[in-house]
């Protein structure tokens, strides 16, 4: 008996100590003119992670957000939201971290707007 109840607390241990999945994604956008928004979708984890994402525009500047999904059902959504965004940047090139909470999935977006196309690089990752 005690070498069961020993075994499924390990295991429960072990669960409770796995964290967010490891992430590093880096993916490049042209937005801009008729595409202006794009986005890397990142599934909800079952607890919450910092995120850092880092960006750099070849010709000029975009915001770079982290909005939940809840609050930008498409990437369409994603123009304006701003004030409803976790973190955001505007600039040429930077980088910040979001909080994002567990079991929320969310949009890693870049938004160029009207205007010349440029090409964004996004790179997303965490602390494993």
């Amino acid at each position: 008996m005690f070498a069961r109840l020993f075994s499924v607390g390990v295991i429960a241990l072990a669960f409770v100590g796995c964290g967010p999945a490891k992430l590093d994604v880096t993916k490049t956008y042209n937005v801009g003119g008729e595409t202006p928004a794009q986005a890397i979708e990142l599934t909800a984890q079952s607890q919450p992670q910092t995120i850092n994402v880092e960006f750099s525009s070849t010709t000029r500047e975009v915001t770079v957000m982290v909005v939940k999904m809840d609050d930008a059902k498409t990437v369409d959504d994603l123009f304006g939201s701003e004030k409803k965004a976790i973190a955001f940047k505007k600039a040429k090139s930077d980088s910040f971290t979001a909080e994002v909470p567990a079991n929320t999935p969310v949009w890693v977006g870049v938004v160029a707007g009207p205007g010349d196309k440029t090409d964004v690089t996004l790179k997303v990752t965490n602390k494993k």
